[in-house]
C-alpha cells in the first residue's frame, strides 16, 4: 500500500524524520559557495522574527499578569514610602507645587536666567594658585614717603604730591581697619569661658522663637485651613468665629500682620460680635492700640461687659481702671461683674458706699447683699439682711448669714428663731425650695466656718424633713455616719442629740453617742453623755460601768464609788456591777472592802464569775486553801463552769507531788463536767504530765491524742502536740503532725504561723506565700510575715504588716508585743523613749488586748495581775 503524499508547505519548525528519530544533518558540501542560500536565509529570518514576536507577547502577558497580582501591594508600599518621606519633610516635596508651576515659564524667561557658573575643580585649583601676599604697613608707609618726598623724578610735581597724600591716607585707613578687626576678634575670644562661648540665653531663645521651622505636613495643613476658612468667610461673612479662626491660623503661621488684617476685616464685617473685638484687642500687640480697639468696639456694642472689663485691664494704674469701670457702670448699671470689679479696687469705706448703690441696681445679687452686710455695723447689717430677705425670700444663704450674725453677738435664742422661721419659709415636703440634704450640707458648711450654734439649729429643725417615722432611726444614723466621715463632728453630735430626744431609752444609740465623745469629745462632754445615758437607761449595766470607769481613770475614785453605788441601787442583781465595784476597790488597794463586796455579791447574785473572782482574790492574797474552798463550793453550784477546774488545778500543781496528784484529779473532773470539750483543760492536763517528769511525755502525748479525737479540727490541740514533739526532739514526728494538722485545719493561721517560724531560712518565703493564700487575714500569719520582713531588713514593710495585724484584731495582744519589740530593738529607732514606741504603748492601752499566747502568759501571771496594760506590754516584749 502506497503512503499518502502532501504537496503543501510544511509547518514552521518541521524537521523531516525527527518523529522516528532520524534527525537531519548538513555537510560542508551542502553549504558550499556554489549554493545560493539568499532566498532561504530571508525566509528563515522572517520565521525567527515571527517566533520572537510571539515570545515577546507571551512574556508581556506574563509580566502584566504578575504586575496585576502585586499591584495592590506595590501601591500600598509606595503610599507608605510617600507618607514617610512627607513626615521626614523632604525639601523636594516642600517645593513640589513650585516645580509644577515651572511648566508655565516661557522661553524668554528661561533665556533671561543667569548662568550658574563653572564650579568645577580645575577652576578652584586655579583660584587657589593665585595667592596674594599682603605688604606690611612699614613698606606701604615707606613707599608713600618716597612718592611724597620727591625721591622719584617726575615732571608734574603737583600731581606727585597729591598721589603721595592719597597713599598715606590709604595706608592709615588700612591699618585702622586691621586694628578694628583684631579688636573684634579679641572681644569675641574674651567672651569665651572654659571653651564655651558666652551667649545671652534669653536673647538666644527669642531668636530661636522667631525662626520659622515648618514641616511639609504643617505647611499643607495651613494651606488647607486657609482655603477652608476663606470659604467660610465668603459663604457667611457675618460669622464671627470664622474670622477669629482665620486670624489664629495666620498667628500660628507666624504671620502676625496678616492675622491683624484679617481680624480687622472681621470687626468691620461683624461689628456686633463681642468675641471678634476681643480677639482684635489680643492680637493688637500694644496696649495703646488695644485701648483704641476697645473704644471702637464699645461704640459698636455699648452693652458689652467684656469689652469694658478688657479696657479696664489694659489700663496701668488703679485710678485709670476706676475711671473706666465707673463709666462702664453708668452704661450698664445692672452688671454684677462690673460692680464686683469696681468694688474690689476701692477701700473699705468707698466699697461700702458703692455696695449700697449696687444692691439697689442689682437686688438679685446675693453676693452684693452679703458683702454689704459684712461691711456694716451689727445694727445696719440686720437692716441690710432684712432688706435682702425681702428682695430674695427664697435664698437660704441670706437666712443663714442672718443667723450667723446673731451667733456672733451670742444671741443664741435669735439663732434658733431665725433658723426655725427659715425652714418654715422655704417649705416642706416635695415642694420645698431647700431639701433636707441641702440643709445638712449647709450645716456642715456652717461648722466649717465656725458657726456651731447655727449648724446645731439647722440640724434641729431640718433633720426630720420628709422622713417617715419608721425610717427615722436608720436615716438619721446614716446622716450621722456621713457627717463623721466628712469630719463634721458637731453636726454628727447634733444629730445624735436629736435622735436621743426621739429615742431616749435606746441603749445602742446611747453607746454610739458615747463612742463619738470618746473619739472626738472632751472629758466633760463624755461624762455628760454617760450621765444622760444612765439616767435614760438605768438598767443598762454597760453604761454604768463605762461611767464608773471614766471617773476612775480620771482620778476621781470617790466619784466612781458614787456611780457604782447608784448602779447597785438600780441593778441590785447585776453580777457585772458587783464585780466592777470589787475591782475598783482592789485596784485602789482596798482588799478588805473588795472581799466584803464579793461576799455580798455571792449572797445576792450567786453567779459563777462572782465565785471565781472571790477565789482569785484569795489567791492573790496568798490564801490558797481559802481559794480552793471557794472553788469547790462554786463547782458544786455551777459544775459546768470550767474555769473553776482550771484555777483549782493550777493552784494545786504548785504544792509538790501531792499537789500534782490532786491537780490531775481536778483537771479530770473538769473534763468530765465539760464532756471532754474543754480544750484548755486538755492542754493543762498534758502540760501537768509533761512537767511531772519520767514517762510524763508519753502520758501527755496520749492525753493530747485523746483530746484531738474528742475535739476534731482543733488548731490549739494540734499545735500543742506539735510543740510537745519538738520539745522532746522528735522533729520527724512534729513534721508529720504538722502535715496532718494542716490537712485537718487547712485555714488555721495558728498552724501556718508555726510553719513559718520553724521553716529553714530558704523556705520561709515560700511558706509565707502558702500561708497568705490560705488565711490572708489571720493576725498570727500577718505577724509571722512581718517577722520575715524584719529578718530581711525590710523594716518599712515589716512595720506595715505589724500595723495591719493590730488593725485586724486590736484585742490580739501578741501583735502589739511583737511590734513593740521590733521598734524597741530597731537600730536608730530611739528605743523605749522613741516616738514609735510611745505611740504603740498609747494605742495598745486604748485597745486593751485580752488574748494571745505571749500576752496571757504575763497578764494571767499573779505577779503582774494588777499592772497596767503598758507595763504588761513592756514585760512581754522583754
Amino acid at each position: 500500500m502506497n503512503a499518502p503524499t502532501y504537496d503543501g508547505e510544511p509547518p514552521p519548525g518541521y524537521i523531516p524524520g525527527r518523529g522516528r528519530g532520524a534527525t537531519g544533518f548538513t555537510t560542508r558540501s551542502d553549504v558550499g559557495s556554489a549554493v545560493d542560500t539568499n532566498k532561504d536565509g530571508e525566509e528563515g529570518q522572517f520565521k525567527d522574527d515571527r517566533e520572537d514576536d510571539e515570545a515577546d507577547k507571551i512574556y508581556a502577558a506574563i509580566d502584566e499578569r504578575l504586575a496585576g497580582r502585586h499591584k495592590k501591594r506595590r501601591i500600598e508600599r509606595e503610599e507608605k514610602e510617600g507618607a514617610q518621606a512627607g513626615a521626614e519633610g523632604k525639601i523636594s516635596d516642600q517645593f513640589k507645587d513650585l516645580k509644577q508651576k515651572l511648566s508655565a515659564v516661557s522661553e524668554a524667561e528661561w533665556a533671561a536666567l543667569p548662568d550658574v557658573g563653572d564650579r568645577s575643580l580645575k577652576f578652584k585649583q586655579k583660584r587657589q594658585q593665585e595667592v596674594f601676599t599682603p605688604l606690611v604697613d612699614t613698606m606701604l608707609a615707606d613707599a608713600a614717603k618716597r612718592i611724597g618726598g620727591g625721591e622719584t623724578t617726575t615732571t608734574v610735581a603737583g600731581d606727585a604730591s597729591e598721589v603721595g597724600g592719597d597713599l598715606t591716607s590709604i595706608v592709615g585707613g588700612l591699618a585702622s581697619a586691621r586694628n578694628k578687626v583684631i579688636s573684634m576678634t579679641l572681644s569675641s575670644i574674651s567672651d569665651n569661658v572654659g571653651g564655651q562661648t558666652v551667649v545671652d540665653p534669653k536673647g538666644y531663645m527669642t531668636q530661636l522663637n522667631t525662626q520659622k521651622i515648618s514641616s511639609a505636613a504643617e505647611i499643607g495643613d495651613i494651606k488647607k485651613a486657609r482655603l477652608l476658612l476663606k470659604s467660610v468667610r465668603d459663604t457667611n461673612p457675618k460669622h464671627g468665629p470664622g474670622w477669629i479662626a482665620s486670624a489664629r491660623v495666620e498667628e500660628f503661621a507666624k504671620e502676625a500682620v496678616k492675622a491683624r488684617a484679617l481680624i480687622r476685616q472681621g470687626c468691620e464685617a461683624c461689628p456686633g460680635s463681642e468675641d471678634v473685638w476681643l480677639e482684635a484687642v489680643r492680637l493688637s500687640g500694644s496696649s495703646d492700640l488695644g485701648k483704641s480697639i476697645c473704644a471702637e468696639g464699645i461704640e459698636k456694642i455699648p452693652n458689652s461687659v467684656k469689652l469694658y472689663l478688657k479696657a479696664a485691664d489694659l489700663e496701668v494704674g488703679p485710678k485709670q481702671k476706676k475711671v473706666v469701670l465707673r463709666k462702664a457702670i453708668e452704661a450698664i448699671p445692672n452688671s454684677v461683674k462690673l460692680w464686683k470689679s469696681a468694688i474690689e479696687l476701692e477701700n473699705q469705706e468707698d466699697a461700702r458706699v458703692m455696695l449700697s448703690r449696687a444692691v439697689e441696681c442689682v437686688p438679685q445679687s446675693v453676693e452684693m447683699w452679703l458683702a454689704l452686710a459684712r461691711l456694716e455695723t451689727y445694727a445696719n447689717a440686720r437692716k441690710v439682711l432684712n432688706s435682702a430677705r425681702k428682695a430674695l425670700p427664697s435664698e437660704v444663704l441670706i437666712w443663714i448669714t442672718a443667723s450667723r450674725l446673731e451667733e456672733g453677738q451670742n444671741n443664741n435664742d435669735m439663732v434658733d428663731k431665725i433658723i426655725a422661721k427659715s425652714v418654715k419659709a422655704l417649705g416642706e415636703g416635695e415642694a420645698a425650695i431647700v431639701k433636707r440634704e441641702q440643709w445638712l450640707k449647709e450645716a456642715e458648711a456652717c461648722e466649717e466656718g465656725g458657726g456651731v450654734v447655727t449648724a446645731r439649729a439647722i440640724v434641729k429643725y431640718a433633720i426630720g424633713l420628709g422622713v417617715e417615722d419608721a425610717d427615722r432611726l436608720r436615716t438619721w444614723g446614716g446622716d450621722a455616719d456621713s457627717s463623721i466621715a466628712n469630719g463634721k463632728v458637731e453636726v454628727a453630735r447634733a444629730i445624735y442629740l436629736h435622735m436621743l430626744e426621739a429615742f431616749k431609752t435606746k441603749k445602742s444609740l446611747w453607746l454610739k453617742a458615747v463612742e463619738l465623745e470618746k473619739k472626738f469629745g472632751t472629758k466633760e462632754t463624755l461624762e455628760e453623755r454617760l450621765k444622760g445615758g444612765v439616767g435614760a437607761c438605768p438598767k443598762a449595766e454597760v453604761l454604768w460601768l463605762m461611767y464608773a470607769k471614766e471617773k476612775w481613770v480620771g482620778g476621781d475614785v470617790d466619784g466612781a464609788r458614787e456611780v457604782l453605788t447608784e448602779a447597785f441601787e438600780k441593778n441590785p442583781n447585776s453580777e457585772a456591777v458587783w464585780l466592777a465595784g470589787a475591782k475598783l476597790e482592789l485596784e485602789n488597794g482596798e482588799t478588805d472592802r473588795a472581799r466584803v463586796l464579793l461576799e455580798r455579791a455571792r449572797e445576792k447574785v450567786n453567779g459563777p464569775k462572782v465565785w471565781m473572782k472571790s477565789a482569785l482574790l484569795e489567791r492573790e492574797c496568798g490564801k490558797a486553801d481559802s481559794a480552793i474552798k471557794l472553788l469547790e463550793e462554786g463547782g458544786k453550784r455551777f459544775p459546768k463552769f470550767e474555769k473553776f477546774y482550771m484555777m483549782g488545778g493550777q493552784i494545786l500543781a504548785q504544792k509538790g507531788v501531792e499537789g500534782v496528784s490532786n491537780a490531775r484529779k481536778w483537771f479530770q473532773k473538769g473534763l468530765v463536767a465539760s464532756e471532754n470539750k474543754s480544750v484548755v483543760l486538755w492542754i493543762l492536763a498534758a502540760r501537768l504530765e509533761e512537767g511531772a517528769g519520767g514517762a510524763g511525755s508519753s502520758k501527755a502525748r496520749s492525753l493530747l491524742e485523746l483530746g484531738r479525737l474528742k475535739n476534731r479540727a482543733n488548731e490549739e490541740l494540734w499545735l500543742e502536740s506539735i510543740r510537745l514533739e519538738r520539745r522532746c526532739d522528735n522533729e520527724g514526728a512534729s513534721g508529720n503532725l504538722m502535715a496532718q494538722g494542716l490537712q485537718e485545719c487547712t485555714n488555721s493561721g495558728l498552724l501556718w504561723a508555726e510553719v513559718i517560724y520553724n521553716a529553714p531560712r530558704v523556705e520561709q518565703k515560700g511558706k509565707s506565700m502558702q500561708a497568705i493564700k490560705n488565711c490572708n487575714d489571720d493576725p498570727h500569719v500577718v505577724i509571722a510575715v512581718a517577722g520575715l520582713f524584719m529578718s530581711e531588713r525590710k523594716y518599712e514593710k515589716a512595720r506595715k504588716w505589724f500595723l495591719r495585724a493590730t488593725i485586724l484584731k486590736p484585742e490580739f495582744g501578741d501583735a502589739w508585743v511583737r511590734w513593740y519589740k521590733f521598734e524597741k530593738e530597731l537600730v536608730g529607732g530611739g528605743g523605749e523613749d522613741g516616738d514609735r514606741c510611745k505611740e504603740i504603748l498609747a494605742k495598745c492601752a486604748l485597745a486593751e488586748p485580752k488574748y494571745g499566747e505571749l500576752w496571757t502568759a504575763v497578764s494571767k501571771d499573779m505577779n503582774h495581775f494588777r499592772k497596767s496594760v503598758q507595763e504588761k506590754l513592756k514585760i512581754c516584749a522583754s
